[in-house]
């Protein structure tokens, strides 16, 4: 009787180690749980704006915006000098990355004579024309090896026109008129109109809108 007794007491303490380790560990290996631990090793952020890869971006829980930055690709344009790299991010948040300042554009009437000027980094340079009456602007002549940007046909030459003329352009902004210089000085002269949609930020739809205002014609 007393062997029995025991015996049962035995295997009431093994039930109870046996309870105790279910309790402990087997509540770790639940998806709840896994997804909880996974979720807790990084963080997810947003970023937009003057980057090559805009869009979510997976970091460690302690990661800066510089390692932000390396994973989107920054473009030549983005004003990287605005922003402190050393900035510690949080989860959810939305990162802009501004581009640079475009250059001021100056004018300056005498008796019916217009001068435009206008900066950007290709070099170019929009000249004057005497006006044709008082108080009339003349069409400017850009001087970057070319002829004449604004053809008889009323179309704009991409390889030498400046950036007040590829302003013009459906759907093109000043920031995108930039790019096109740039990538006119970095890679020669369009072969074809068509090469605009290599320039970063003109796609089909971009393209076609301008497609029946551009021509590389000599």
């Amino acid at each position: 009787m007393e062997r029995k007794l025991r015996y049962a007491w035995w295997l009431v303490l093994i039930g109870l180690v046996i309870f105790a380790i279910w309790k402990l560990f087997l509540p770790h290996g639940s998806n709840a749980y896994l997804q909880k631990t996974v979720s807790s090793r990084e963080i997810v952020v947003y970023v937009a704006g003057a980057v090559e890869k805009p869009g979510l971006v997976h970091l460690a829980p302690d990661a800066r915006l510089d390692d932000a930055l390396k994973q989107v690709c920054p473009l030549l344009e983005a004003n990287l000098e605005s922003m402190n790299p050393a900035e510690r991010l949080k989860d959810g948040q939305k990162i802009n990355v501004p581009f640079k300042a475009l250059p001021i554009l100056t004018e300056t009437t005498e008796g019916g004579n217009s001068a435009v000027g206008v900066g950007s980094s290709a070099g170019n340079n929009i000249g004057s024309t005497n006006g044709t009456g008082a108080g009339s602007v003349g069409v400017g002549s850009v001087n970057s090896g070319g002829g004449s940007p604004a053809l008889a046909s009323g179309k704009i030459n991409i390889n030498t026109a400046g950036a007040a003329e590829l302003d013009k352009l459906s759907g093109v902004g000043p920031a995108l008129a930039e790019r096109i210089i740039q990538y006119r000085t970095e890679h020669g002269p369009f072969a074809r109109p068509e090469d605009l949609e290599n320039v970063s930020g003109i796609g089909a739809k971009t393209y076609e809108k301008m497609a029946s205002q551009v021509t590389v014609s000599p």
